[in-house]
C-alpha cells in the first residue's frame, strides 16, 4: 500500500542541510517551477511560449499541450504549498501528497515534452535544436523530481518514526 515507503532514504538535503530545511526549498522551487508555466492556462503568453517555436501547423494539439501543462502547473503550486506546510507543521500525509503530485507532475510533463519533441523531430524538420532541448528538460524533469521525492521522503519517513515513538 505504501510505495514510497521504499524508496531510499538520504541523511541530508544536498549534502550541506537538514531535511526539513531542504525540503523547505524544494517546496519553493517546486512553487517557483510552478509560476513560471501557469499563464499558459489561459493561453495568455506567460514566461514559455511555444508560439514561436513550433509552426500552426499543428496548433489545436499544440495549443492542448500548453493547456495541460498549465494544468499542470497549478497543481504542482498547489501541492507544493501542502509540502511547505507538512515540512513546518510536522504533517507526514501532507508530505506525501507531494510525492505522489510531484510524480503526477513529472509524469504528465515528460508525456507533453516528449510529444513536442516528436513534433519537432517529424513534423516541423526545422527546429531540431528545440526538440534537443525538450529532450534534455525531461531528464532533468526526472532527475529532479526523483532527488526532491526522495529528500521529501525521508522527512516523511524520519516524522513518521518519532510519531510513532511518542516523539513528536
Amino acid at each position: 500500500m505504501y510505495y514510497m515507503d521504499k524508496l531510499p532514504t538520504v541523511i541530508s538535503c544536498c549534502f550541506c542541510c537538514f531535511l526539513r530545511a531542504g525540503t523547505v526549498m524544494i517546496a519553493i522551487f517546486s512553487f517557483i517551477v510552478g509560476l513560471i508555466f501557469v499563464p499558459n492556462v489561459s493561453y495568455a503568453k506567460g514566461f514559455w511560449d511555444m508560439n514561436s517555436i513550433l509552426s500552426n501547423y499543428s496548433s489545436a494539439t499544440e495549443s492542448n499541450i500548453q493547456l495541460f501543462l498549465g494544468i499542470l502547473s497549478i497543481m504542482l503550486c498547489a501541492v507544493s504549498v501542502l509540502l511547505l506546510i507538512g515540512a513546518c507543521c510536522n504533517l507526514p500525509i501532507l508530505i506525501e501528497i507531494y510525492q505522489w503530485g510531484a510524480v503526477v507532475y513529472c509524469l504528465g510533463v515528460m508525456l507533453l515534452f516528449f510529444i513536442l519533441a516528436a513534433f519537432c523531430f517529424f513534423i516541423h524538420t526545422n527546429c531540431y535544436l528545440a526538440g534537443g532541448a525538450l529532450c534534455a528538460l525531461i531528464i532533468c524533469d526526472i532527475l529532479l523530481t526523483a532527488y526532491f521525492v526522495m529528500v521529501a521522503n525521508s522527512l516523511r519517513m524520519s516524522l513518521k518514526f518519532l510519531n510513532d515513538e511518542g516523539i513528536i
